[in-house]
C-alpha cells in the first residue's frame, strides 16, 4: 500500500492539512512539461525503425523471468518517443517522480510485487545467434501469480492463460542487445501485451499498446538494461486502474480496522478520500456518482471509485498525455497530440533465466 498512501499524502501537500503541509503543489502541471532537452536520440537510420524484419527468430532459444521492476523518477527516465514528435514519452515518470519528491519509497512496493510473485513477467527470446542476429524474436507475457518465486536461474513458471496471448516482437540483436522494431510511432499494427503491473499500490492486469522492448543478454545469461515502453488507453485507466486503487485503499482501511484500529495514515487517507467526492446532481446527499450508478457515502470508511477519480491529484497525474489512436479508434500515433487518449509508461527491468 506504499504507493497508495503516497497518493494520499501527496494530495495533502496539494491543499489539504496535516502530514505534507507546505509541500509543492502537485496538481500544477507546468513543472511536468516536456522540455526541449528531453528529445529522443534517433537511431542511425530512422527508416530502419519503421519496418519489421522478417522472418524473425531462429533455433536458439532462451527464456527469462523479470526479477526486478524499476520505476522511473522523471519523464526522461526509461522514456521513448511513442508518437513520433521527437520527444520522449513517460507520464509514469511524472507520477513516480512527484511521489518520490515527497520522500516516499515508491520503488519498494514495485519490487515487493515482483519478489512476492504477484507481478511476474516472462521473456522468450529466439534467434540464430543470441549475441548477434539481424532478425531475432522476443515474446513477452504474464506469468501466473505464485508464492516464493525462484529467481535463482533455475525457476519454473507458468504462463497466465487468463490474460491475452503473448506480445510478439521482432528486431535485431547487436552485441547481445535486442531492440524491437518497428518503433511504435511508425508501426501500422501495434504490439499489445497484457501484464500484471504494480501501479499506484495495486497490481493491475492491464493492456499496454504500442509496445517497445529492449534488453541486453550478458555472458551469465541474465538480462540487464531491460526497458518496456508503451501506452495505456485512458479508458483502461478509468475502468481498471482507478477502481483497483479504490479497492486497495478500502482493503487497507478494513484490514487495519480488523487488526486493532485505524492508523494515523488510515485517518489521513479517510480525510482525503472518504469525503463524498465531487458532487453529482444524481446523488441527493451531494456526493459523487460511481460508474455503476451508486452514490458515494461520506465517512463510511469505504473509498469509492468516484471519490478517487474526482480527487484533484488523481485527475492530473493520470491524465492522458499522448495520442495513439484516431477518431475512429484505429491505431494511428499523432505527433500533434490533438486528441490525447492514452497514458505513456516506461519501466526498466532485469531478468534471470527461467523455464515455462
Amino acid at each position: 500500500m506504499t504507493i497508495v498512501m503516497a497518493v494520499a499524502a501527496s494530495l495533502v501537500g496539494c491543499g489539504g492539512t496535516g502530514l505534507m503541509e507546505g509541500a509543492p503543489d502537485m496538481a500544477v502541471g507546468a513543472d511536468m512539461a516536456v522540455g526541449a532537452d528531453l528529445a529522443t536520440t534517433p537511431g542511425p537510420d530512422m527508416a530502419q525503425q519503421s519496418t519489421q524484419c522478417l522472418p524473425a527468430g531462429g533455433p536458439t532459444r532462451a527464456q527469462y523471468v523479470w526479477n526486478d521492476l524499476i520505476l522511473p523518477m522523471q519523464r526522461s527516465d526509461y522514456g521513448f518517443d511513442l508518437n513520433g514528435d521527437g520527444r520522449v514519452d513517460n507520464q509514469l515518470g511524472n507520477i513516480e517522480g512527484a511521489l518520490a519528491g515527497q520522500m516516499l519509497p515508491t520503488q519498494d512496493e514495485a519490487t515487493q510485487a515482483v519478489t512476492s510473485g504477484q507481478s511476474l513477467t516472462l521473456v522468450d527470446e529466439r534467434a540464430d545467434d543470441l549475441a548477434n542476429d539481424d532478425c531475432a524474436a522476443t515474446d513477452l507475457e504474464a506469468a501466473t501469480v505464485m508464492a516464493s518465486p525462484d529467481f535463482s536461474g533455475a525457476g519454473h513458471f507458468t504462463v497466465d492463460t487468463s490474460v491475452a496471448p503473448a506480445a510478439h516482437l521482432a528486431g535485431p540483436i547487436l552485441a547481445g542487445k535486442f531492440s524491437s522494431e518497428p518503433w511504435p510511432a511508425y508501426a501500422t499494427t501495434p504490439v499489445t501485451v497484457t501484464l500484471n503491473l504494480p501501479l499506484l499500490g495495486a497490481v493491475t492486469t492491464i493492456s499496454v499498446v504500442g509496445v517497445h522492448v529492449q534488453y541486453t543478454r550478458g555472458p551469465d545469461g541474465k538480462l540487464t538494461g531491460g526497458q518496456l515502453n508503451g501506452a495505456i488507453k485512458n479508458a483502461d485507466v478509468q475502468a481498471k486502474l482507478i477502481p483497483n486503487v479504490a479497492n486497495a485503499l478500502t482493503t487497507k482501511i478494513m484490514t487495519d480496522m480488523n487488526a486493532g484500529g485505524l492508523t494515523a495514515t488510515d485517518m489521513q487517507i479517510l480525510s482525503i478520500f472518504d469525503n463524498g467526492g465531487k458532487a453529482d446532481a444524481a446523488c441527493p446527499a451531494g456526493t459523487c456518482k460511481n460508474p455503476a450508478g451508486t452514490c458515494a457515502v461520506k465517512g463510511d470508511n469505504k473509498i469509492d471509485i468516484c471519490e478517487v477519480s474526482t480527487a484533484g491529484l488523481i485527475q492530473n497525474v493520470l491524465a492522458p498525455d499522448v495520442q495513439m489512436f484516431d477518431a475512429s479508434g484505429n491505431y494511428h500515433p499523432n505527433p500533434d497530440n490533438t486528441m490525447k487518449d492514452s497514458l505513456s509508461i516506461g519501466l526498466a527491468f532485469t531478468a534471470v533465466p527461467a523455464t515455462f
